[in-house]
């Protein structure tokens, strides 16, 4: 994987330029020639891109976009030839101006997203993120470390941001390589779907060769970053830890680690966990699994020694994952049948299933800022995101059908796109139009139009009885039918809602973390939880934002500046522990539960993995992604109890 973060000189001939500008983003490329010659007027209202379902494309006529080109094409020439060199980070009005130009209908609004997005701009070492603060000069003589429990992008996260602050840690991964989520899911079409030139972190810009990267990419970008950052030489691999126990005599926190059979003991003055939620599967409770004598598994857990190709094919679920394997299924099995309980929204994404263009890497490669501006034009709309569109309007009044007015509009415009798809089909529509459920009251997953031509395909068929029991030679539906298989696979999921799961924790005077919360996990900004201290968790409970704006590596950008601003509390205070108050904590989930049943997962009866068993949303943050960046920039001691 090769990075773009530095482009040091502009030194392309004429014919480069204009035989790679034909493949440019308008947006970025208008962008970054205003950026490179200073010339914001470039950015003209007539040359204003379009929103098109949260990203932003040139919406212009093809004779216009050949003018857009050739001017920048113009200007691109002037630059180098001024000497084409620029180490000018973009300050926070350039990206107001630039974000107040995308997204003029936002106004006001978009101030507070401002500072947010200009952490997005790193460029030739200018980083944001970057801790402000070093060990050896805060407390050079104390003792400190951090202990990180999972590899995955938020535990290298975590680890690049403490190896900038001089702390020393240690992470446990019990799996024998980085990747996390991306390592343990590699099922027939698994990709991401967010743009991967959003979904990977700001300092560490990749250059992907697909605009969704498959699984296999983002792992692969994953370990050259572990590699680049020298994270490796800090990982104990196949190490699961077990338990966590608050040690109130030294103050710190005593670790039991599974190595392989070996129990290992490890002790910080900091725990972080970054075990993710998408790597344990959920397996539904089907009478019979244990009597089908053929294989099945869960499509985390894909065996692929098995061949798929001209069997019988029984899969269990509709989710994001299932629409990303059952194509790739039904292209050489014999059959498939799909046992759904419901019909999931889609977000029409053209560039879903596209390789990035050739003239589009070498702008990255080889124009100084491209890059970067090409992220921060994905990643001021990305932020905003469709909050607005999931709100419940009390007034409307909200079904099941739309929440609001706004919603409706939404779910009018997808719908027709959809049923466009299968004007020849209306047998079809049950399975591709949901009828019983809001946009937004569960996960919206992408699509280009893919799924339409699976379900058109003749060994495709989709059965929406119910399931009930599986039988030795298939599964037996509620109508009493027997279909018969010669493997299943499960895309049902994972069990999302049981955070921190199988681990054991216990805190001041042993208490257990899993007693306390009681199958209903709640923190503090998704972080941390009164008597536990100097306990931080990233992408904990209620920090999720899929419906609604950001990425995954975004949120955990937020969370673990946040920690790096405990960890420097900790050490210029000379502090032992630092322990959120309880009514801090209550007070800021009573405010979360209020507003997400307010929003469209929350208002909905629909069956979602954003609820856990008791039904309340414990996935979703019900607010702006520019709110939870402010709420988590810094640490607020008034929050704190700081011993």
């Amino acid at each position: 994987m090769k990075f773009t973060n530095d482009v040091p000189k502009f030194t392309a001939s004429d014919a480069e330029i204009d035989a790679n500008i034909k493949d440019a983003d308008i947006p970025a490329l208008l962008v970054t020639c205003a950026h490179l010659t200073g010339d914001y007027s470039l950015l003209r209202d007539e040359w204003r891109p379009v929103m098109e379902y949260g990203v932003a494309i040139s919406g212009m006529t093809p004779d216009t976009e050949a003018e857009v080109r050739a001017e920048c094409a113009a200007r691109l020439k002037s630059f180098r030839d001024a000497g084409g060199e620029t180490h000018a980070a973009a300050t926070a009005e350039e990206i107001r101006t630039v974000a107040n130009w995308m997204m003029p209908e936002m106004g006001e609004k978009m101030d507070a997203f401002i500072p947010l997005n200009h952490e997005e701009a790193v460029l030739n070492g200018f980083d944001l993120r970057r801790p402000r603060w070093n060990k050896a000069r805060l407390a050079p003589e104390r003792e400190f470390s951090v202990a990180i429990i999972g590899a995955g992008e938020a535990g290298m996260l975590t680890a690049m941001r403490l190896k900038e602050a001089g702390v020393p840690f240690t992470i446990f991964e019990k799996n024998p390589e980085v990747g996390g989520t991306w390592f343990e899911n590699h099922y027939p079409g698994a990709r991401v779907d967010c743009n991967s030139f959003f979904y990977s972190f700001a300092c560490m810009r990749g250059l992907w060769e697909d605009f969704y990267g498959h699984g296999a990419d983002v792992l692969e970008y994953l370990k050259a970053v572990a590699d680049e950052w020298g994270i490796r030489d800090n990982i104990v691999f196949n190490a699961e830890v077990t338990e966590c126990r608050w040690n109130e005599a030294t103050n710190q926190w005593d670790l039991t680690i599974d190595h392989q059979g070996q129990t290992l003991n490890h002790n910080s003055n900091m725990l972080v966990s970054a075990v993710g939620q998408l790597n344990r599967p959920m397996m539904p409770d089907i009478e019979g699994q244990e009597l089908f004598t053929g294989p099945s598994f869960h499509s985390a857990r894909w065996d692929h020694d098995i061949c798929y190709e001209g069997k019988r094919v029984g899969v269990i679920g509709t989710g994001a994952t299932a629409l990303q394997f059952i194509p790739q299924l039904a292209k050489t099995a014999e059959n498939v049948t799909v046992f759904a309980r419901t019909t999931p929204w889609l977000l029409p994404t053209p560039l879903l299933h596209e390789k990035v263009p050739e003239g589009l890497k070498w702008l990255m490669v080889n124009v100084p800022t491209y890059s970067m501006w090409y992220r921060v034009t994905l990643a001021i709309p990305g932020a905003v995101g469709m909050l607005d569109g999931v709100k419940v309007d009390p007034d409307y009044p909200p079904t099941e059908k739309a929440v609001s007015a706004m919603n409706d509009q939404a779910r009018q415009a997808i719908t027709d796109w959809m049923e466009a798809q299968i004007e020849d089909r209306p047998d079809l529509r049950e399975h591709l139009i949901p009828n019983s459920s809001p946009l937004g009251g569960k996960r919206i997953i992408r699509d280009n139009g893919a799924w339409a031509k699976t379900l058109r395909r003749n060994n495709v068929v989709m059965n929406r009885k119910g399931i009930a029991e599986i039988t030795e030679t298939g599964i037996r539906d509620q109508d009493g039918h027997e279909h018969e298989f010669d493997m299943i696979v499960y895309g049902t999921g994972f069990q999302a809602s049981k955070f921190l799961m199988p681990m054991q924790v216990y805190g001041h005077d042993g208490v257990s973390l899993h007693d306390m919360w009681d199958g209903d996990a709640r923190a503090y900004l998704g972080a941390t939880v009164p008597n536990f201290p100097n306990l931080f968790m990233i992408y904990g409970p209620n920090t999720n934002q899929v419906v609604h704006g950001g990425s995954a590596f975004l949120w955990s950008e937020f969370t673990v500046k946040y920690i790096l601003d405990a960890a420097r509390t900790l050490l210029e205070s000379e502090a032992r522990s630092i322990e959120v108050k309880e009514k801090v904590y209550w007070n800021y989930n009573e405010r979360i539960d209020a507003a997400n049943r307010l929003r469209a997962w929350g208002f909905s009866k629909v069956n979602s993995w954003y609820k856990n068993e008791k039904g309340r949303v414990t996935q979703n943050y019900p607010f702006t992604s520019a709110e939870l960046w402010q709420r988590s920039h810094e640490v607020s001691l008034t929050d704190y109890e700081i011993s």
